[in-house]
């Protein structure tokens, strides 16, 4: 793959991938933008409603099978839809194909309590509200004032009522959720096995959204970014698999192709954490593939090949994503 891209970058995308799949890769790479996609608010309106809508300003959509609530603008652009009444006032949320993907494996069911760590750029966060429609309780945390000020604006204007935002670093979760609970009288145990669903959309080195039109997707990519998102997602989930019920449903995933951020973290939950297991995930979509076990001389275990990778390409982002069940 000849691009603007480093050296090392290409090595590496060149063990990861197959000759097709890079072919596929450096057509987005080279691509100046995809089409729009968007979900539907649900808790405001149904499906069904605002499809007839949109149908009626003529617009032509296409809804993908790969998951619930998930539609692709064919005729417009982003911009076409800014004077819509229905995108002003939130009825319709643009949001691309893969961030929706993560929330679907959470298997969300109404009275449901979940954790959403590091909950920036804020879209999952609405997205399980609107599945949830506002029956229990969300707890969003992120560590940024700007971020959390966005976030509080827009779950607001989406009408979701049933999230506690926390501002805090995720590795201090614990000691967040401890001052919580000691106002209301538990003891310092009443903290953990408490979520029903933790979704960890990981701080990564968010390789699978570099457009090379765009230097500043890509302008800033070292190695050693990769190191340390590493050491901060084990940090993390140190912290939070505690929080999670038995029986219940943690969803990993980063919007990179680093298999240091990605198949090594499911490999070290795996090692270290057997009361996780890892869970089969079924999306029958062409450009997905099955998690790496062997990168550099590091080997993988085999249920590695359980979690997915979603490639970079004309119709989305690059994904990964990877589900356990504590047990």
């Amino acid at each position: 793959m000849k691009n603007k891209l480093p050296r090392e970058f290409n090595d590496r995308l060149n063990e990861i991938y197959t000759k097709e799949e890079l072919e596929i890769i450096e057509e987005w790479y080279n691509t100046s933008e995809r089409k729009p996609s968007f979900r539907i608010n649900l808790i405001k309106s149904t499906e069904e409603d605002i499809l007839k809508d949109l149908k009626l300003k003529g617009l032509v959509i296409r809804k993908l099978d790969l998951i619930p609530n998930c539609y692709i603008l064919e005729n417009w652009t982003e911009k076409d839809l800014w004077d819509l009444e229905l995108f002003q006032k939130w009825f319709i949320y643009m949001q691309q194909i893969t961030s929706q993907i993560p929330v679907h494996f959470l298997d969300l069911k109404e009275w449901n309590k979940v954790l959403d760590i590091t909950a920036a750029p804020w879209s999952k966060t609405s997205q399980i509200a609107s599945i949830l429609k506002n029956s229990w309780k969300i707890i969003a945390v992120d560590n940024n004032q700007i971020r959390v000020d966005k976030l509080t604006f827009t779950l607001k204007r989406q009408w979701v009522k049933n999230a506690k935002i926390i501002k805090t670093d995720a590795r201090n979760i614990q000691v967040e959720l401890w001052k919580i609970e000691e106002k209301n009288g538990y003891t310092k145990d009443d903290i953990f096995e408490q979520f029903d669903s933790i979704l960890f959309d990981a701080p990564c080195s968010a390789e699978g959204r570099i457009n090379l039109n765009i230097e500043k997707t890509y302008a800033f990519w070292k190695p050693e970014i990769i190191k340390r998102n590493y050491k901060v997602q084990k940090q993390i989930l140190e912290k939070i698999i505690p929080l999670l019920k038995k029986d219940w449903t943690l969803v990993y995933s980063t919007c990179t192709l680093a298999p240091e951020e990605n198949e090594a973290v499911v490999h070290m939950i795996l090692s270290n954490y057997p009361e996780l297991q890892i869970q089969d995930i079924e999306l029958d979509y062409k450009y997905s593939k099955t998690g790496i076990l062997k990168f550099g001389k590091q080997c993988y275990r085999k249920d590695v090949a359980k979690s997915l990778r979603i490639l970079p390409s004309n119709e989305t982002e690059g994904f990964f994503i990877a589900k356990f069940k504590k047990v």
